[in-house]
């Protein structure tokens, strides 16, 4: 029930967000990029580069590898690859609702597709986001798991940053698709622990869950 009211509000949210910044000029948040463009330029198209759905799909390929190998981890690598099929299809489709135009300025490669929600932002929120809560639920000593969620989070931010700084998006476009990211992870994560307690109890599994 948590996850289900968390996802509803990053998801209502968002919209809210979107119906106010779409139809209207860049206001004070977006003026100016928060001040990251042109910052690192390099590291950033490094960023784009790896924040791409490609990139993922070759992710989960892995996650799905190591968890035929790991029976425990099967069912998590099913559900990532799950959810970042739905949310970028998701993502996508909301582009096309909002319609946002893209800042004028431009590091990178122009790209077509509308500004509102970043699909980076969604990727890496829902992807790098479910890891975390894989880890966290995982058997690892506690200061491994707190780094290894730590290093999602922080790598979710640069991806961020990271359009930002090559002037592909708004910061709204971004703070949309970690809004937009945030309702996938909250929805899957909650089912995940519903759909996997059963096998819990019967294997004698030693995850944690926070929900």
């Amino acid at each position: 029930m948590k996850a289900a009211l968390a996802a509803a509000a990053f998801f209502a949210a968002f919209i809210a967000l979107g119906a106010y910044v779409s139809p209207r000029p860049p206001g004070p948040l977006d003026a100016n990029e928060l001040g990251f463009f042109g910052v690192a330029v390099g590291f950033a198209t490094f960023c784009r580069a790896a924040g791409q759905f490609p990139e993922y799909a070759s992710l989960c390929g892995v996650w799905l590898v190591f968890g035929l190998v790991r029976r425990a981890y099967l069912a998590s690598a099913l559900w990532a690859i799950g959810l970042m099929l739905v949310i970028w299809k998701t993502s996508d489709a909301f582009k096309g609702v909002f319609n946002r135009a893209r800042p004028e300025r431009w590091l990178a490669t122009h790209e077509t597709s509308a500004g509102y929600p970043s699909g980076h932002a969604v990727l890496s929120l829902a992807f790098y986001g479910f890891l975390a809560f894989v880890v966290w639920r995982s058997p690892l000593p506690a200061r491994v798991r707190a780094a290894l969620v730590a290093l999602c989070a922080l790598w979710i931010a640069v991806i961020g940053w990271s359009r930002l700084a090559l002037g592909s998006h708004f910061p709204s476009d971004v703070l949309g698709g970690y809004l937009l990211g945030g309702a996938g992870l909250c929805a899957v994560a909650g089912a995940y622990v519903r759909t996997s307690r059963r096998d819990e109890s019967r294997t004698g599994a030693s995850e944690r869950s926070p929900w």
